[in-house]
């Protein structure tokens, strides 16, 4: 996490350490960024240590701002507070060469080296389509895994795939009576198959008997009901993938459920010998505390059949086994909140050390959707109906100049999906948020579209200032505006280190809109001053370094967008 910001950050711990004989450990929580910017960048209270010292705070603060010199800082005490300045120089070149040299990987760190994450995310179910639900888990895991990435961390993102129960039972039966096989391979007609069978099976107890027979089959193992279930498994992944291909998503694997069958018997002995199990109702349970009112951790229905909780065990053994993973998360709704507790008590109980590794990574729900064409259900509608919206956007902004591209379709692609994506992502993943067409496409406001078309703004303005010089004067930049600018681009690294340790990507997109816009603020000054300019005419050297700075911002909202799975358009 290494920035000329936690550079300057970094000397004013070491000084106030020194200053007062303590270690840098200790004062290092205490110092914060400044509630006032008046006062500075970085600040420390001496509140604490009035008592140790036997002086009235204000009287430590002044003490210790005297003893301390530092190259590039302005140390003085404000009351009880000890604050620091950065001062503009040679902070700003510093800044701006930073980010330039490292381009896509500004804001990388390397705090994750020699570690894996597990990332469980996305996982629908097999023999349905992704419905728009999946959005959440989908774009809050991708960019979870991006930020881990970013920061050094091997990561192992798994699609872990609902292809295992009695639906499985109901898509085969009803497409024996219902399915057209020249239609095996279309995921859409086995959509209309399950749901005949489903309103069938809930009218027709001997119906609903057949799919779950047809399940018991595939459990024992039955070679004709699994070569069945492989091939509609087949049908839904490729469907799966068309979809994660227009998100630009890549998993490092697909698994699912029945990657665990025939596993859980070994898994159910070790709890029964660490942990206990007993009989309720016919079922099998875990024997462990359960608080009034709280469902038991089920293992084996009173019919023999496993339950996902069964295979949840088995697969968290089993992924520990495998990467030996120093975290392990799961990007699931929070309305499994009690399963996961359960599911890591369980683990726990069982003496497995590595049980507090795992963190389930809980969302809020989406609300509000609606679409022209009605596919409700399907996140593949949502996405064709945002590039629909936003060609239509885009074909009005050619026919009025607004937009330049020489491919609208695929910039209609990015811009909708972007849409789509960041209206999510902006969200902290724990609300609840209402889906608003109108809302997530516009050009102005926190949406997709508008930090698109302010990192196209900044690559338009590189482009008619023909490019960045390979040198500049950074110390040129002295307008409030642009010393703003240089401070939110610096805390980008710092940025993505918080973000991927909290698990929420919308600490990420939040910056961006605050960094777009400062951009904003600093370049639209030039359409009522003259000399301020971007590409101000009749001085080379200042239009030299804020061309700089101008790749900066936009080097910055690249890797923000990209971190967050947000296309870049270069033209807009």
């Amino acid at each position: 996490m290494s920035s000329a910001l936690t550079q300057y950050r970094d000397a004013f711990v070491q000084a106030i350490a020194a200053a007062l004989g303590q270690s840098p450990a200790e004062v290092d929580p205490q110092v914060k960024p400044a509630a006032d910017p008046a006062h500075g960048d970085f600040s420390f209270a001496t509140f604490a240590l009035a008592k140790a010292l036997k002086k009235a705070p204000h009287a430590i603060a002044a003490e210790t701002a005297k003893g301390i010199a530092l190259p590039g800082l302005e140390v003085k005490a404000t009351g009880s507070y000890v604050n620091a300045r950065i001062l503009a120089m040679p902070f700003t070149q510093q800044v701006l060469d930073g980010v330039r040299k490292a381009g896509p990987s500004y804001g990388e760190g390397t705090t994750g080296a020699s570690h894996t994450v597990v990332i469980d995310y996305s996982s629908p179910n097999i023999a349905k389509p992704i419905a728009f639900h999946h959005i959440r888990s989908t774009a809050i895991g991708h960019a979870i895994a991006n930020l881990y990435r970013s920061q050094g961390w091997k990561v192992e993102g798994i699609n872990y795939l609902g292809d295992w129960g009695k639906q499985f039972g109901l898509v085969a039966v009803g497409f024996a009576e219902y399915g057209d096989p020249a239609k095996a391979n279309d995921v859409g007609h086995l959509v209309e198959v399950y749901v005949k069978a489903s309103k069938r099976a809930e009218a027709e107890p001997a119906f609903d008997e057949k799919a779950r027979d047809f399940f018991r089959r595939m459990e024992a193992g039955d070679a004709a009901a699994l070569a069945t279930w492989q091939q509609f498994r087949q049908t839904s992944l490729q469907d799966f993938q068309k979809v994660y291909g227009r998100l630009g998503i890549a998993f490092e694997h697909y698994e699912g459920e029945s990657r665990y069958q025939g596993k859980m018997d070994a898994v159910i002995d070790e709890i029964t010998k660490t942990v206990g199990t007993r009989l309720s109702d016919g079922a099998l349970i875990v024997d462990m505390p359960y608080a009034e009112g709280e469902p038991p951790v089920l293992l084996k229905k009173n019919d023999g059949s496993t339950l996902y909780a069964t295979r949840d065990l088995a697969a968290a053994i089993d992924r520990y086994e495998r990467f030996k993973f120093t975290r392990s998360l799961y990007v699931v709704a929070a309305d499994q909140s009690l399963h996961f507790r359960q599911f890591f008590a369980v683990l726990a109980k069982m003496g497995k050390p590595w049980a507090d590794k795992l963190t389930h990574v809980a969302f809020g729900r989406v609300k509000g959707m609606s679409t022209r064409r009605g596919n409700l259900e399907m996140l593949s509608g949502v996405l064709d109906e945002a590039h629909a919206r936003a060609a239509e956007v885009v074909q009005a902004n050619i026919a009025e100049g607004r937009i330049e591209t020489t491919d609208a379709d695929a910039l209609a692609e990015q811009i909708g999906v972007g849409a789509v994506i960041f209206g999510d992502l902006k969200n902290r993943r724990v609300t609840d948020y209402e889906f608003d067409w109108e809302q997530v496409l516009k050009f102005e406001g926190h949406t997709g579209p508008y930090l698109q078309y302010a990192h196209a703004r900044a690559c338009n303005i590189i482009r008619k200032g023909e490019g960045v010089p390979a040198s500049f004067d950074a110390a040129l930049l002295t307008l409030p505006e642009e010393q703003a600018l240089v401070r939110e681009v610096a805390r980008f690294p710092l940025v993505t280190f918080e973000a991927a340790e909290a698990n929420e990507p919308s600490i990420v997109s939040r910056y961006l809109l605050d960094l777009a816009a400062a951009f904003s603020r600093w370049y639209t000054m030039g359409n009522q001053q003259r000399e301020a300019r971007v590409l101000i005419e009749d001085n080379v050297p200042l239009r030299a370094a804020r061309l700089a700075l101008t790749d900066t911002v936009r080097v910055t909202l690249h890797n923000g967008l990209h971190l967050l799975g947000v296309a870049t358009p270069e033209r807009m």
